[in-house]
């Protein structure tokens, strides 16, 4: 067992760059001709150091043909190579910063809930500090930011944690519970009731988040403990602004957070309706990759604790 250990290992060692590239590159043209226009390169070039990355990796990753495919080897393969790759562009990347007198490149992955205060304010105190950090933020869904996340393209992630918040593979710290809430337009006529049931939505058309997601758990669960039905979708969207947009158009309701809410609500977007779910999901925080140290990380992890801290002391004035 040892000496295949070893002598895998060897084998290893013959791997570089170049290798990953024409692997990554054959997976997402789909031929050898096509990988070798992608890469500049000739096609004969291309079809041998494929076949070095096979050899050296002792398994094949594509079946050849007019069009290739991939083997049941390769996802895994190409989930490692592509952290490779963006870890040395990274590298790369933040070296000619520094070369220049710049600074420190963080990738920041932001969800909704996070980007309307928290991490605003946390940016903010970064400044401040005169931390030489510079910031490149995402915003998207938690699917999205974490399928970036495992290719190795986002340093961090901020937002409502869940069960993948809490792997072996990263960190995580909770800062503060931020609940859900109901809104509609401040024409809807719930708005104007004194005390609405959950039973009285049932009449309005609902945005509801896409399904198998925590949030849509929450409601529907929320609902059966009523006993109602779960609500139906008029349509099933993540998207704040396409929300926003039907919301002043339709007397619909949705589903956001308590800071999300308070934010619109203070531009005049929508009403809050006095209506709290029965079960909701995880705290804010964030998540980075175990082992994952540096005055960059540091210097944003401070801020965005301050931030947080912040927010738990004075809510309204986070809201």
């Amino acid at each position: 067992m040892d000496k295949d250990r070893n002598r895998l290992a060897l084998r290893l060692r013959r791997l570089k760059l170049l290798h990953f590239e024409v692997v990554l590159a054959a997976a997402e043209c789909g031929s050898l001709t096509a990988a070798a226009a992608a890469l500049g390169r000739s096609q004969p070039a291309v079809s041998q150091q494929l076949a070095e990355a096979e050899d050296a990796l002792g398994v094949p990753l594509f079946t050849r043909g007019r069009q290739i495919r991939g083997t049941p080897y390769l996802p895994a393969v190409l989930r490692y190579m592509r952290r490779a790759i963006n870890d040395t562009r990274k590298l790369k990347g933040e070296l000619e910063a520094l070369s220049h007198g710049g600074r420190s490149v963080l990738r920041v992955g932001s969800m909704l809930v996070a980007g309307t205060g928290l991490l605003p304010e946390a940016i903010v105190r970064l400044r401040d500090s005169g931390a030489p950090v510079l910031l490149e933020v995402v915003e998207d869904i938690a699917a999205g930011l974490w399928a970036r996340f495992d290719r190795n393209e986002l340093d961090l992630i901020v937002g409502r944690l869940d069960e993948r918040a809490y792997s072996e593979d990263v960190q995580s710290r909770p800062l503060y519970q931020d609940q859900h809430c109901v809104i509609v337009n401040r024409r809807h006529p719930l708005s104007a009731a004194k005390a609405p049931r959950w039973a009285d939505t049932a009449a309005y058309p609902w945005i509801l988040p896409p399904r198998h997601t925590a949030l849509r758990r929450a409601i529907d669960a929320t609902f059966l403990d009523q006993q109602l039905g779960p609500p139906e979708p008029w349509i099933e969207s993540a998207s704040p602004s396409v929300n926003l947009a039907l919301l002043a158009r339709v007397d619909c309701l949705n589903v956001v957070s308590r800071s999300a809410a308070s934010q619109y609500a203070g531009l005049g977007l929508c009403a809050i309706l006095p209506l709290k779910l029965k079960y909701d999901v995880g705290p804010i925080g964030m998540v980075w990759a175990r082992g994952d140290t540096g005055p960059a990380l540091d210097a944003v992890l401070a801020a965005l604790q301050e931030a947080a801290d912040l927010r738990v002391r004075q809510p309204d004035a986070q809201a």
